[in-house]
């Protein structure tokens, strides 16, 4: 039960030689599994209330590009206030293989934790063993002093645990000094054993390493401090270090990262589409259909792609997207001229399309997804919020969206994130053709819409009063009356009623307008926060969904008449009628006409042969012919031994006939 055969990983540009570049997973038997699994389950559902939120590693309902977003928002911080700062990534040595195990029952005790539960921790890390298979060969056995394994499903949030000490200490210290907002100290981030520190001086980073060492001391957690990188902001951090830590870019999550924002790009995507451009071309001569093609990009480069995307604010220019595109594109037609468009192929398939993944419209939606944790506005849960907060000053977070482009010129619109958040959302309304100014969220309160003498404005009484937005004083196209106003809200002062009524009529045509947000705008911001970014992907892709085949040409080749409906139909079962990849791809080209006659090849030289066209019965009562439905191009339709039941195939026989 406590034994384990281990498999190494050789980690990515690590010297094969040297043992300490492979990463240990251990196979353990289905019954431990198991178990581990069941009491993984249990334990997943408390670890979001013991464990700060600094910790989003394999906890439920937290996820890791809320850590990039923070430390997007503490270099803002720290370049906008011009404030000295100072981040420390650690590198841990072997992080879940030294977790000491009486100190993580000690941990396990003081999170309350039951000692039936802690019982079966203790029955699973009871002596156990291991060995190490390599080639087909396995080692001697040997027993194991401390770790968790890797592989195990109970691990990640054992080590979460275990950690937290750690993590609290820093917290609780007063010595060491972060950046401060209204709700929190912003002093360390952590993605299970990825450990950022947010640091305002040296002696906050010497006292910083006095607590590590002390922890290490008790728990068998090491720092490499080799290893470990020091990016200073606005200030030289090296002088006066008491710990071995060199300056430079850090990797986060991934992530390369700079003391400027602006390089973020250069960093990450340009070896990213470098990384794409050296697989497409690997993958070329692979016998792959357009359709397993379509498939590979999108379980191989989408995945790579939308990660970026999560994590990094800034738009890549759009030639970074053309390049993406061309590459793809050469792949999917193996070098050739494409027979059919990429933006045909990125349609729905109701559409005539195959889903081919729109890359721009993912990267919208990775950026309009925070417009709803605005509007949420939990910083407790997101501490990214406390900072984008601070930075807007007096305008509220949740307001910005129903702002108009003049909030450019103020101060929260040089944050990246504020910045990218909000030119992602003026393009969504750009593209879904709305108006929102005025609508019925337009803010009242400082808003830099709204200004009197030059100033915007803030009544305290009017917004303890519930009046925050347009809607609370627009009532029937009109504005409020005063006895209204006392009636509902319990405020009278005629100076500032007349003050805000004068400013409003002039600025905002309200008579001329409901204040109704758009149904997409309504529907996007009314999006729950469970598979946000697929809702918001699909929502952007809908706005552009109209038929993507030549239906005027087969009109014309049928002399019928068709809607929307029929080819959407007629699409959809090109994938219905058939588990076969070969016969949809078949029926797929047929649709968008890709197949050519021996008439248009004989006009384009390529055949000798002439063709003169059978009368055709009908499909439903005659046997197998040859159906003429252009000059240019043909559809075989065999009745024996398949029954091809497409509208379209039904209304070309039966019509030549």
């Amino acid at each position: 039960m406590n034994s384990a055969n281990i498999i190494l990983l050789l980690k990515p540009d690590k010297d094969p030689t040297s043992p300490s570049s492979y990463r240990p997973i251990s196979l353990i038997n289905a019954d431990v599994k198991i178990i581990c699994k069941a009491l993984a389950q249990r334990i997943e559902k408390v670890t979001p209330h013991i464990i700060d939120f600094d910790q989003t590693g394999f906890i439920k309902g937290r996820h890791s590009d809320d850590n990039v977003r923070r430390l997007v928002n503490i270099i803002d911080f720290a370049t906008i206030k011009n404030q000295e700062m100072t981040i420390l990534s650690l590198d841990a040595e072997k992080a879940f293989d030294r977790v000491n195990w009486k100190f993580l029952i000690a941990a396990l005790h003081k999170f309350g934790f039951g000692e039936s539960f802690i019982n079966w921790i203790k029955i699973l890390y009871h002596n156990p063993n291991a060995s190490v298979r390599t080639n087909k060969q396995t080692s001697n056995r040997f027993f194991l002093g401390r770790g968790t394994r890797q592989g195990c499903p109970l691990s990640p949030s054992l080590f979460a645990i275990f950690i937290e000490p750690l993590a609290a200490a820093i917290r609780q210290n007063e010595s060491i000094k972060g950046i401060k907002t209204k709700h929190s100290h912003h002093k360390i981030s952590l993605y299970a054993d990825d450990i950022l520190l947010f640091l305002s001086n040296i002696h906050s980073v010497n006292e910083t390493a006095t607590i590590i060492n002390e922890f290490s001391s008790i728990s068998d957690y090491s720092i490499n401090w080799n290893k470990s990188v020091l990016l200073p902001l606005n200030s030289n951090a090296e002088q006066g270090l008491t710990i071995p830590v060199k300056s430079g870019n850090i990797k986060y999550l991934g992530i390369y990262f700079s003391p400027k924002i602006s390089e973020l790009v250069q960093l990450n995507y340009t070896p990213l589409l470098k990384n794409i451009q050296d697989d497409l071309t690997r993958w070329t001569n692979l016998p792959l259909s357009l359709m397993g093609k379509v498939a590979t990009v999108k379980m191989k480069i989408l995945p790579k792609v939308n990660y970026l995307f999560s994590m990094i604010p800034t738009q890549p220019p759009l030639k970074w997207f053309k390049t993406l595109d061309s590459s793809i594109s050469s792949f999917l037609w193996n070098n050739k001229p494409a027979r059919i468009s990429l933006k045909t192929l990125k349609s729905a398939k109701s559409c005539g399309g195959l889903e081919l993944p729109n890359f721009h419209n993912y990267f919208l939606a990775n950026r309009l997804q925070y417009i709803l944790k605005w509007f949420k506005n939990n910083p407790e849960t997101n501490s990214w919020l406390d900072l984008e907060q601070a930075l807007c000053g007096k305008i509220n977070l949740s307001d910005l969206p129903f702002i108009s482009q003049i909030v450019k010129k103020q101060d929260c619109f040089k944050s990246i994130n504020i910045n990218a958040t909000l030119t992602a959302w003026w393009e969504f309304l750009k593209i879904s053709k709305s108006s929102i100014q005025p609508c019925k969220m337009t803010p009242i309160w400082n808003n830099p819409d709204i200004l009197i003498n030059k100033k915007i404005i803030h009544f305290p009484a009017w917004q303890a009063g519930g009046i925050k937005q347009l809607e609370h004083i627009i009532i029937d196209r009109r504005f409020i009356t005063p006895q209204e106003l006392q009636d509902k809200h319990g405020i009278y002062n005629f100076l500032e009623y007349q003050q805000l009524k004068s400013i409003i009529t002039k600025k905002f045509k309200y008579r001329d307008n409901d204040l109704k947000l758009p149904d997409v705008v309504t529907t996007l911001i009314n999006f729950s926060m469970n598979k946000t970014l697929s809702k918001i992907y699909k929502l952007l892709c809908n706005l552009d969904n109209n038929i993507s085949l030549p239906t005027t040409k087969w009109d014309a080749d049928l002399s019928i008449s068709t809607d929307e409906s029929f080819w959407s139909e007629l699409c959809l079962n090109t994938f219905k009628m058939t588990k076969s990849p070969n016969l949809q791809l078949i029926h797929f080209k047929t649709l968008h006409r890709i197949y050519y006659t021996e008439q248009r090849m004989f006009k384009m030289g390529l055949s000798t042969v002439t063709v003169i066209y059978p009368t055709i019965t009908c499909m439903h009562y005659g046997s197998a012919r040859l159906s003429r439905l252009s000059g240019s191009r043909y559809v075989p339709i065999y009745q024996s031994g398949l029954r091809f039941q497409s509208q379209l195939h039904r209304h070309c026989v039966c019509l030549v006939t």
